[in-house]
């Protein structure tokens, strides 16, 4: 080891030493060879670096070509078993690339600076050694390698490979070594970067047959087109034009025909039992009327049950199909509703929206980027502190959108039923909300698929591609996000195709038995609401005794790691995180809130109690959420005693039962106006774009963080500084993304589908 300690000593004074050479005119008084001779006098190693070094020294090119001829060979036949078996071009062009290297040619140094170098802070998890992917692409040469021995030009003179090494650590075990970056000559193969790699690492001779390849070196290289990939684009290239064309019919023709510019969502009429005698507007109302990350765009409603009176029939032939089929993909129009203004009572939903989706990007933002930063160790410590339990408690945000897709559903059926006498909204609401749902899904499923992996490149490209691609899993599971089952099946978490939207496939879970519990609550209160009481009930124990059973960690950090029991624990496996009976406690909340502001509708219970309300739900609604938030730095992280697995049961239960109980206190207060402020902050415009691009966020801010992170061309340095920086940007770059998602796919499917069932309801009638 100390011989190795002093290679790399020289090492790393001769090579800034080469660079600083009179082969560039700027030390012309350096010598490099008496470098050589004053630290190479008596090492050990001497037969193979001074042979290196020393062909720095004035040779003729005969010399030089059999110097490096024989060095070359003393390098790779130093690795037992393997020999001079480098394929023929590759062997060729390493011996002419070390002779221009020794002479001092540009390009060659380019190519060895470009090499791996051991960074500072391995200690605190700087193991990537990613050396210098762009340089090395991007060296170009005389004609240099066998493959362009007839060009006259400049030609691609190298290429970039990530070698893999692992080493033995007892009979049937082994460590990976971190990933090493090479630059050798483009004709060299990933089999032929292991062979010199582990030619010149056996150099030492304690690591014979220890070290050895793990099969998973590659090198930079075009990815194989698929025919999904044409068929995607041939999708997104299909709804591009059909905006562009529907956009510019519109402006050519508004001037000339008032009816471009009407309204032409038609709207139910007002009448007894309806959502405006309650102080609801139908668009307050629609604004709730979809999951949780999901805001409807202004005209949304139940009108296609609302067909009554002659009004709304003579609006619908006034405005011909073909006009409103042109304004569903119109950019200006969509845009137009986009910014709208909101009405309605409960357009404090669209702050707590909004908020909740930012505090998901944040907790995202380290979980993905905590492999790209340099100190991860320092990370770890730091997510212990008081201030950071804010981002290990970010999967609370995602419980807030499940409140909010049970109040949202409840209360929208609830109304229908009241105001139409049917059954038909339970049944109308599966078909309306897979549609609703599906769209957008399966086009960034698609994008997920065969896009992205053709337009990001650099060092983690290729790393990704190492470890398997997650891409890749979703052509085998693609079929779990359609039938919104993916928090199920897979079993083993790490193959499940995109990752992040679990919440849906749980939301739908949670909302597929909503209706038939809506419908009973309505028809028997208290028999329903003391069903819904023993779900909720049973979702708490059942959280608390995986929890105790298996000794779970209780954050997706694993700073409170898991605690041996009884019970065998598949590491693999995700036990409560992504499945409905988790979701389950805040989403039955939400159910059992919007049925209470239904029935309590007029009341002026909320106004007499004022202040007594006001004081005691504040101060409840405050301790419950800050012991959720900050409730594990108080079990633990300020000291070395972890939380006992009965702590741990206990906090995994009621945490997400306070935190839903906090919301629900917002909820209520903002709607009963026992706090004004808050609930005009809630209400600020700012907030309803934002709200409506929430759901089209949600599916592409993972996918933008992704692209990020993976075209980083080395590790970033954790700092607050540094995550700020981070997270405001991704807010920039993640709703630009969900705006043209929204206006080009997302909005006009919306549109479409609604007017399909419009018409069809239209038709039927008459």
């Amino acid at each position: 080891m100390a011989n190795f300690l002093q290679f790399l000593t020289i090492l790393a004074i001769g090579l800034p030493s080469l660079l600083w050479s009179p082969a560039y005119g700027l030390n012309p008084s350096f010598s490099f060879p008496n470098l050589v001779d004053t630290y190479l006098g008596t090492f050990p190693l001497e037969s193979i670096v001074t042979r290196f070094l020393r062909l720095r020294r004035p040779y003729n090119t005969s010399q030089l070509e059999g110097q490096a001829d024989s060095y070359l060979n003393t390098i790779v036949g130093s690795f037992p078993g393997k020999g001079n078996n480098l394929t023929a071009p590759c062997y060729e062009d390493v011996k002419i690339w070390m002779g221009d290297m020794f002479l001092g040619q540009g390009y060659a140094l380019k190519m060895l600076d470009s090499f791996f170098k051991v960074p500072p802070g391995l200690t605190k998890g700087h193991l990537l050694m990613l050396g210098s992917h762009d340089m090395c692409m991007r060296v170009e040469a005389m004609p240099y390698t066998s493959q362009y021995r007839n060009s006259s030009e400049l030609v691609p003179a190298a290429n970039y490979c990530i070698v893999r090494l692992q080493i033995a650590l007892a009979a049937n075990a082994s460590q990976p070594l971190p990933p090493l970056a090479t630059c050798f000559p483009a004709s060299c193969t990933a089999r032929d970067a292991d062979i010199l790699i582990l030619s010149v690492v056996n150099i030492i001779n304690a690591t014979v047959d220890l070290v050895t390849p793990t099969g998973k070196t590659l090198c930079n290289s075009e990815i194989p087109s698929e025919p999904g990939t044409s068929a995607t684009w041939m999708i997104v290239g299909g709804f591009a034009i059909t905006c562009l064309c529907a956009t510019i019919v519109h402006l050519l023709a508004r001037p000339f025909d008032h009816r471009y510019n009407r309204n032409t969502d038609i709207k139910p009429l007002a009448g007894p039992n309806t959502a405006e005698q309650s102080g609801l507007s139908t668009r307050a109302v629609s604004s709730m009327m979809e999951m949780g990350p999901v805001q409807t765009e202004k005209s949304a409603n139940w009108r296609t049950e609302s067909f009554v009176g002659s009004r709304m029939e003579m609006e619908l032939e006034k405005v011909p199909v073909y006009i409103r089929l042109i304004l569903c993909f119109s950019l200006v129009d969509n845009t137009s509703r986009l910014f709208a203004p909101e009405a309605g009572e409960l357009r404090y939903l669209n702050g707590i929206r909004v908020m909740s989706m930012w505090w998901v990007l944040l907790g995202h933002i380290h979980q993905l980027g905590e492999i790209f930063f340099s100190n991860r160790m320092d990370i770890i410590e730091n997510l212990k502190g008081y201030p950071q339990q804010l981002i290990l408690s970010a999967p609370f945000a995602v419980d807030t959108f499940f409140l909010l897709s049970g109040l949202a559903v409840t209360y929208s059926l609830l109304r229908a039923v009241d105001q139409h006498k049917s059954w038909a909204p339970f049944v109308l609401s599966y078909v309306r909300r897979f549609a609703r749902i599906l769209p957008l899904y399966m086009v960034i499923l698609l994008i997920y698929m065969f896009v992205v992996p053709y337009v990001v490149d650099g060092p983690y490209a290729i790393l990704v591609r190492q470890e398997g691609s997650p891409t890749e899993y979703c052509k085998t599971y693609w079929w779990t996000n359609l039938l919104m089952v993916s928090n199920v099946v897979p079993v083993d978490k790490s193959k499940m195709c995109m990752p992040w939207t679990w919440f849906i496939s749980a939301d739908w879970q949670l909302f597929i038995v909503t209706p038939p519990i809506v419908a009973f609550l309505s028809r028997f209160p208290k028999s329903g609401l003391a069903l819904l009481v023993l779900l909720l009930g049973g979702c708490v124990a059942t959280v608390s005794s995986l929890v105790y059973v298996y000794g779970l960690p209780l954050t997706i950090r694993d700073l409170h790691g898991r605690i041996e029991t009884e019970k065998e624990y598949q590491p693999e496996r995700e036990y409560i995180y992504d499945k409905p009976w988790q979701g389950g406690i805040n989403y039955i909340v939400g159910v059992i809130l919007a049925y209470h502001i239904f029935v309590r509708r007029g009341s002026d219970f909320a106004r007499r109690f004022k202040t007594v309300l006001f004081i005691f739900g504040w101060a409840v609604a405050f301790v419950l959420a800050y012991f959720a938030i900050f409730g594990l730095y108080y079990g633990g992280f300020e000291t070395k005693t972890q939380m006992s697995v009965q702590k741990r049961a206990v906090y995994a239960g009621l945490s997400r039962l306070g935190w839903a109980l906090a919301v629900g206190w917002v909820i209520y207060a903002c709607h009963h106006g026992i706090s004004k402020t808050v609930r005009s902050f809630l209400s600020l415009p700012i907030w309803t774009p934002l709200s409506r691009l929430t759901y089209a966020a949600f599916l592409v801010h993972f996918l933008i963080l992704q692209l990020y992170f993976t075209s980083l061309r080395s590790m970033l340095f954790y700092t607050t500084h540094q995550v700020l920086t981070i997270f405001l940007a991704q807010i920039v770059a993640v709703y630009a993304a969900a705006f043209v998602a929204s206006l080009a796919i997302e909005t006009p499917v919306r549109r479409l589908i609604q007017l399909t069932l419009t018409e069809a309801v239209y038709w039927m009638r008459h």
